[in-house]
């Protein structure tokens, strides 16, 4: 089962020096348990101006696995321990938030995520097109060799 998950900007101070800082601005937000694990990484006061900028979709199995991919097991274990985790999606009840569909901004033409088929329509249309490769007849013999594979 999906759950809602909230998109957010922030600012990370790495190293807490005030020399490096990461910007996660609207075009290329943080999920809200992907802050959880920064904060656990740069510590809770180098992760700051949090800002939920968006709303989604995600399976909680994937979104578990894809901080794990980017973070590594040790880091996302210690926030979210175990098969049967316990993960805030939402930072605020705020659900009155442009729609983000995999970390990109959805655009006005995208369809919405309720009306979601399952590629019924692409099948019908190739089901109705004219196969590209064709077979040829059978007995039919293959090109003669260059003459130069001849010789040798």
């Amino acid at each position: 089962m999906t759950k809602k998950i909230q998109y957010c900007t922030c600012k990370i101070n790495l190293s807490g020096q005030n020399y490096h800082t990461v910007i996660f601005g609207q075009f290329n937000p943080v999920t809200w348990p992907e802050v959880q694990v920064l904060q656990t990484l740069h510590g809770e006061e180098n992760v700051m101006d949090i800002m939920p900028v968006g709303i989604g979709e995600v399976w909680p199995a994937d979104e578990k696995n894809r901080l794990v991919s980017i973070y590594g097991p040790k880091v996302v274990e210690a926030c979210f321990p175990g098969r049967a985790f316990r993960m805030e999606y939402m930072m605020t009840e705020d659900e009155n938030l442009p729609r983000y569909v995999d970390g990109k901004l959805a655009g006005p033409n995208d369809p919405p995520d309720e009306d979601e088929d399952d590629g019924e329509d692409e099948v019908a249309k190739a089901t109705a097109m004219e196969p590209i490769f064709k077979p040829s007849p059978r007995g039919r013999r293959a090109p003669p060799l260059p003459e130069m594979a001849k010789e040798a």
